[in-house]
């Protein structure tokens, strides 16, 4: 009776475990199931099929171990007895094993336990528990129900979605009812493929100038996750409430636009992120101003000139509109001319249509940071704010995290750019690095992250490299292959090319071969392990 009841309980508790690496793929998809159902298509091969192999080893050996204890075991009780409790440690210790490796697996949000993750957890339990104590009632041995613990989450999704549509619907009815009764309040909402994050921040140091402002925090850019911040941290004595818009299906930037009613739209630029669930650039565009099209009468638009879409839906829109952009190619509102970028941080000098100017430095490095510069100090001179106001502010930005941050310290120039996983953002810190002073060394495995069309991508980064870097690091065969294609291609010298195992060893060997005046850009990678990425 113990061991029924023990067996049970691990088997489910491990089949649970087992499970969370599609939780975290449901939650890095914003929990929407057809993108669940897409990725266990995509990585079948990976999970189902180790489950499977998993299931059928646990099983095998649930049946033969007794059989060869027998040659050193003569009493069978004992023999039966010892087999199944071997077999069920085993067996939890592969769970856990699996569930740590799992874990591990890159996605585009660590795994966060919240409110919803944790009553996900709890009915995938119950779904398995279910599951361990039907199966031995038709005479199958409960293991194999760790074959289908990926499609158990897939289950527990469904079962849950229209319980957690409604919890969902009382948070978003009663941020949208805060945000209505702010009648003062100055709503901008911010949206784009790529740098939204950056230009929030940007636009919430510049504004704190004059302002108290509250902006939503990192990765809260869903409806979801913009109605609990203006729940749980909107104040009457803030001014200014600053929301970023994520969206990676239609009618989302919609849904947010309704729920903020944003005065101010941003819209940073149109690129390639997230074509897998858009489908096409084109239908991104479209998704991205929802954001345009949901303003007021009275409300303003500020594009970031991007000599692509953005620039295409600045001449489609027909709201009072801004642009701004480097350079004097085309006609903006706010331009950035004289860039200038060095260890130092980033000059250059801030020219408005409205006849101010002024001189400017900021931490941030890289021109597509100088663009947003630009961006947010549209918003904050037509805000009313002066152009001195605004240098004060640039003056005191800091880069995000591990996004072309400088590190100080040290005889040789470090820029970590670990966490970016797109190519444009590649390329932007490969032309950072090609403004710093002596041999440029740089440390990556490829963008590791894309999802599509990966070799292509990686193979034009490696184009790239040539007239940015003296040295490169490649860790890992396997996913650099097409960018070493590329960087052969435009005859990078082979020599000056090291492959290493992992990012702490590329670490040991850029101490071996740096010299002091040096720079090294990590792109993609960072050699430290103390947690500090997450």
């Amino acid at each position: 009776m113990l061991y029924t009841v023990m067996r049970t309980l691990v088997i489910a508790l491990g089949c649970t475990a087992a499970g969370v690496g599609a939780m975290h793929m449901l939650q890095a998809q914003r929990y929407q199931i057809p993108e669940l159902r897409r990725q266990l298509r995509r990585f079948g091969d990976r999970t189902v099929g180790a489950d499977v192999l998993i299931a059928a080893a646990a099983g095998l050996l649930n049946w033969y171990l007794p059989m060869l204890l027998s040659l050193v075991i003569q009493k069978e009780a004992f023999r039966e007895e010892l087999s199944r409790w071997l077999v069920l440690v085993l067996f939890a210790l592969v769970c856990a094993l699996l569930c740590i490796f799992r874990l591990q697996i890159p996605q585009k949000k660590p795994f966060a336990v919240t409110r919803r993750m944790c009553r996900l957890m709890l009915l995938v339990f119950f779904i398995n528990l279910a599951g361990c104590i039907v199966l031995p009632l038709l005479s199958i041995t409960p293991y194999l129900l760790f074959a289908g613990t990926d499609y158990a989450v897939l289950v527990a999704a469904l079962i849950l979605r229209p319980v957690e549509d409604r919890i969902n619907a009382g948070f978003y009815r009663s941020a949208q009812a805060r945000l209505a009764a702010r009648k003062d309040l100055i709503r901008i909402g911010i949206t784009g493929s790529f740098g939204k994050t950056e230009c929030k921040q940007i636009l919430k140091g510049i504004l704190s100038e004059r302002y108290r402002v509250l902006a939503t925090p990192p990765s809260f850019s869903t409806a979801m996750g913009v109605s609990r911040v203006v729940n749980e941290q909107l104040r009457q004595e803030h001014q200014v409430f600053i929301a970023e818009m994520g969206a990676q299906h239609k009618g989302e930037i919609k849904e947010l636009t309704k729920l903020v009613a944003p005065k101010i739209g941003v819209l940073t630029c149109v690129g390639n992120a997230h074509l897998d669930s858009f489908g096409s650039i084109e239908a991104a565009a479209q998704t991205k101003y929802e954001l345009m099209q949901g303003l007021p009468e009275d409300g303003m638009a500020f594009f970031g000139s991007d000599a692509s879409y953005g620039d295409r839906l600045y001449k489609l829109c027909k709201a009072e509109k801004y642009r701004a952009n480097i350079g004097g190619e085309v006609e903006c509102y706010m331009r950035a001319e004289h860039v200038e970028i060095g260890e130092e941080g980033t000059s250059f000098e801030l020219i408005c249509a409205d006849g101010a100017r002024a001189r400017m430095h900021t931490r941030l490095l890289g021109e597509y940071s100088v663009r947003n510069i630009a961006l947010c100090a549209a918003v904050a001179r037509k805000l009313g704010m002066e152009i001195e106001e605004i240098a004060r502010g640039v003056e005191k930005l800091k880069p995000l995290r591990h996004h072309l941050e400088l590190k100080r310290g040290g005889e040789i120039h470090v820029i970590d750019d670990s966490l970016n996983a797109l190519p444009e953002g590649a390329a932007e810190a490969l032309k950072v690095l090609r403004e710093f002073p002596g041999r440029r060394i740089l440390v990556t495995a490829g963008l590791t992250e894309l999802e599509s069309d990966a070799d292509d991508k990686n193979f034009a980064f490696g184009t790239q490299v040539k007239d940015c870097a003296d040295h490169v690091i490649l860790i890992g065969p396997e996913n650099t292959r097409a960018l070493m294609s590329g960087m052969m291609s435009r005859k990078f010298p082979k020599s000056a090319v090291r492959m290493v195992r992992d990012a702490a060893d590329a670490a040991a060997l850029v101490e071996e071969i740096a010299e002091t005046g040096d720079s090294v850009l990590y792109e993609g990678v960072w050699p430290e392990e103390d947690g500090e990425k997450g």
